[in-house]
Order: C-alpha cells, then sequence, then structure tokens
C-alpha cells in the first residue's frame, strides 16, 4: 500500500478534454506536489464523500480568508510611519514607500474586481 500524503493544499488543477478527466495537483505542508488525475465515475464518488465529510461552517469563506469588519489607520506618533491595524492585532507601522506602494495596489485589485464579472450562485 501507498504511503499517506497529507495533502494541506490545491496547488492546481486543470479538466484533460480529451480524456473527460479532472487532474488535481495536491501539496503538502513541505511544498511537495502530487497529482491525480481523475475520471468521471470517481470525480462523482469524490463530491459525495465530500459534502458528507465537510463540517457546514468548512464552506465559508472566511475559514479560508480573513475578511476583518475593522480596520483603522493612523501614523505614528515619534516614527515616520503609516499604521495599518485590521481587528484588535498588532498594528503594522509602514514607511510612506510602502504605504503609496499598498495603496495603488489596493485601488488596482478594487477596479479589476469592480469590473469582474462573478457567477450567481444558486
Amino acid at each position: 500500500m501507498a504511503k499517506t500524503f497529507f495533502a494541506d493544499m490545491i496547488a492546481n488543477s486543470k479538466m484533460d478534454g480529451a480524456n473527460a478527466r479532472l487532474e488535481i495537483a495536491l501539496s503538502d505542508a513541505a511544498g511537495q506536489v502530487q497529482t491525480v488525475s481523475l475520471g468521471p465515475d470517481a470525480l462523482a464518488a469524490l463530491i459525495a464523500i465530500a459534502s458528507q465529510a465537510v463540517p457546514a461552517d468548512a464552506a465559508r469563506a472566511g475559514r479560508l480568508t480573513k475578511l476583518p469588519t475593522r480596520y483603522a489607520v493612523g501614523h505614528g506618533r515619534h516614527e515616520p510611519v503609516v499604521m495599518l491595524r485590521f481587528e484588535d492585532e498588532p498594528a503594522y507601522g509602514l514607511t510612506v514607500s510602502q504605504a503609496e506602494d499598498i495603496a495603488e495596489a489596493l485601488l488596482e485589485q478594487a477596479e479589476a474586481i469592480a469590473d469582474t464579472k462573478y457567477c450567481m450562485r444558486q
């Protein structure tokens, strides 16, 4: 029997149209990657198993991505830094150039998301 591979993340996935198979590359905590190729029957069985095994709260997006409800932006009292804090976590001190870079990156991503059309879930 093969040694168990403890996957922590899906590194890549693609559909092999020629063979009607889904290829999923799984990565473990050490960064090692293994790819599995699933046919239609195996994929249907995996969906049935996963839908029973995943707790209801694990499907929430907040579990994978932090979605803060509060944030604060300010400036340092004794140092020329821009302060950025999310929730009740310790604040980040950014230099002026870092703050300008992050502001520009945030605006670019906000514009990209605003232009993206997402599929509605039924």
